[in-house]
């Protein structure tokens, strides 16, 4: 979040270090570091976004909390579907269960993700995948799979049986019913 108001005290830090910048910048850095200079030290508030026109809205860790568990409960709905043999894939309707991205609606979900799957090299799985969602119900669906896996995760279940994996797929189709 862009700041309304800055301390005097963070204001002068904020020119020393924008003085530094101009001195070690070539000269179009030069130029913006003069002019968040001069944007400080009038104090207009106004062009405070031109300051910080650089830094994004912090992401919650609740955002993050929310992905982490989103991701454990497909890693271990993927690994359960992987040790099913086909006669209970097929007995299954398994594409609901799809992992869909996260949709526009969600952007700090969408980028949080893309970050840590092609920066951080988490979820290999689902490197060079798509991860925005054209689905706008994609969070209500993940929302409804998770009150499921929280239950398993309180019976500490680590691999979910053909049972296990069918109330998932009945969680999904209450959605539509809706």
């Amino acid at each position: 979040m862009i700041p309304e108001s800055i301390s005097l005290i963070e204001r002068q830090m904020l020119i020393n270090q924008c003085k530094i910048l101009s001195l070690l910048g070539d000269e179009k850095d030069k130029e913006k570091s003069e002019r968040s200079i001069e944007i400080l030290e009038k104090g207009y508030t106004g062009l405070y976004p031109k300051v910080f026109n650089t830094l994004y809205e912090e992401v919650p860790i609740s955002v993050y909390e929310e992905i982490s568990n989103i991701m454990k409960m497909y890693s271990r709905i993927n690994e359960s579907i992987r040790l099913m043999n086909d006669e209970e894939k097929e007995a299954l309707n398994i594409s609901s269960l799809e992992f869909e991205g996260f949709d526009q609606d969600s952007g700090m979900y969408y980028y949080m993700m893309s970050y840590l799957v092609d920066r951080m090299d988490e979820h290999p799985e689902y490197k060079g995948r798509e991860l925005k969602s054209h689905n706008t119900s994609c969070m209500l669906k993940y929302n409804r799979m998770l009150s499921v896996y929280s239950e398993f995760e309180k019976m500490k279940r680590e691999t979910y049986t053909a049972a296990d994996l069918q109330r998932f797929i009945d969680e999904v189709s209450l959605i539509s019913q809706e």
